[in-house]
């Protein structure tokens, strides 16, 4: 274990807006060691993140983690004139949070790369995969917790009328205002969220599609399909939010590349794996030496 150095940087993205990119930096990093960039899940701030960050950096890897637009720190505000969605996050914020993270400390724009994603976070970060960026960043491999697809289909009982029919009235709520408002309907506790992007979520949801996303510069249905770095999405035994079907719906979009389903023994849910580090990082760490020490 080492002694971590926690500070931040500013993401500027071409909304005009600025997220809070959180680093922490080893202060005796071990031979090699990557960045794991870290992206939070749909209506999470990313300080929450911040003891797995923490606990992670103390191990010897570089650690940062980035904000989704509207979410935490992000100084935008989703408005029905103000609308962003996958391909935006995907192509703005993932590509500018990891250069401000290489940027505060001190490495190179190709310093290899890892993603660790929860929820929304993955499915962002499978289509970042699928960008020139990626490659250009050096991102080697994703791993997911509870980062699934939403396609309704992965789901049974309750869950599924959940998936199905909520995010069937989310999607069209959100198309018609131009907004997710949050407020008494917001069930999931999503808060405030871009209309383009709820839609797009909703439109996956129904089809496990993503194809057609506003304004793409790319085919990301099918350049996604040339995805060659190894991806790893993992739920908890007890995350009703994240099925094991799930994360294989989200797989099959990746069909070249090394990829795997996994489910987690305990119970961390959906959310509580990120505060509890110590427990996480059985299963979480880059490191199979890390994960037995953790025992």
């Amino acid at each position: 274990m080492t002694s971590v150095d926690e500070h931040y940087t500013l993401s500027y993205l071409p909304d005009h807006s600025v997220s809070t990119v959180y680093c922490f930096e080893p202060k005796e990093p071990r031979a090699g060691a990557p960045l794991v960039m870290m992206w939070p899940g749909f209506g999470m701030g990313a300080r929450y993140y911040r003891p797995l960050a923490k606990e992670l950096a103390s191990r010897g890897y570089y650690v940062a983690i980035g904000e989704l637009r509207g979410q935490g720190t992000n100084t935008t505000k989703a408005m029905p004139d103000n609308q962003w969605g996958y391909h935006n996050l995907a192509s703005e914020d993932y590509p500018e949070g990891i250069k401000a993270a290489k940027k505060e400390l001190s490495l190179q724009p190709n310093h290899p790369t890892y993603l660790l994603t929860h929820s929304m976070g993955g499915q962002v970060g499978s289509m970042f995969l699928a960008r020139p960026e990626a490659k250009e960043l050096n991102v080697q491999g994703l791993m997911g917790v509870g980062s699934g697809s939403p396609y309704h289909r992965g789901f049974t009982g309750k869950d599924h009328v959940r998936a199905l029919l909520g995010g069937q009235m989310m999607g069209q709520v959100a198309k018609l205002r131009g907004v997710w408002p949050g407020g008494a309907l917001d069930i999931a506790g999503y808060g405030r969220q871009s209309g383009r992007h709820v839609y797009e979520w909703s439109r996956f949801s129904r089809m496990n599609t993503i194809a057609d996303l506003q304004g793409q510069d790319i085919n990301y249905a099918e350049e996604i399909k040339n995805v060659r770095v190894p991806i790893l999405l993992t739920r908890f035994e007890n995350d009703s939010e994240c099925t094991i079907e799930s994360c294989e719906y989200l797989l099959e979009h990746l069909e070249k590349a090394p990829r795997k389903a996994e489910e987690l023994p305990g119970r961390l849910g959906h959310n509580r794996w990120a505060r509890e580090p110590r427990i996480c990082l059985l299963y979480t760490s880059p490191s199979p030496r890390d994960r037995q020490k953790s025992r």
